[in-house]
């Protein structure tokens, strides 16, 4: 028995799916704009002074919110994380010059390389 291409949902050509799915995309957007545009048309309608307090009542809920994440994350921080990070530190410093006597310079060495 042969088969035949029926006409369902999931089948069909590429381009008419990439049009169904760009139309619905489309859709999409458009509904976003409109309560976009609800939601300037119901801005316009405030005062400067309620736009001024709405404005710093975000401010403080966008700053608040920042001291609570910087405060877990300064929590997460181990005793163990400090310790590795003080070895890390002293690891990075160069060494202390060797202290050689003030009446004497430093020897010479020869090569040990035979010519």
């Amino acid at each position: 028995m042969a088969k035949t291409k029926g006409s369902g949902k999931g089948k069909g050509n590429k381009k008419a799916q990439k049009a169904r799915q760009s139309a619905g995309w489309l859709d999409e957007a458009a509904g976003t704009l409109h309560a976009f545009r609800k939601a300037t048309k119901s801005v316009r309608r405030l005062t400067t002074g309620q736009k001024v307090v709405g404005g710093l009542a975000l401010l403080a809920a966008g700053l608040t919110y920042l001291a609570k994440r910087q405060a877990a994350a300064a929590a997460a921080v181990t005793p163990d994380a400090r310790a590795a990070e003080a070895h890390l530190a002293t690891l990075s410093e160069p060494p202390a010059p060797a202290e050689v006597p003030a009446g004497r310079a430093p020897a010479r060495r020869k090569s040990r390389k035979r010519e």
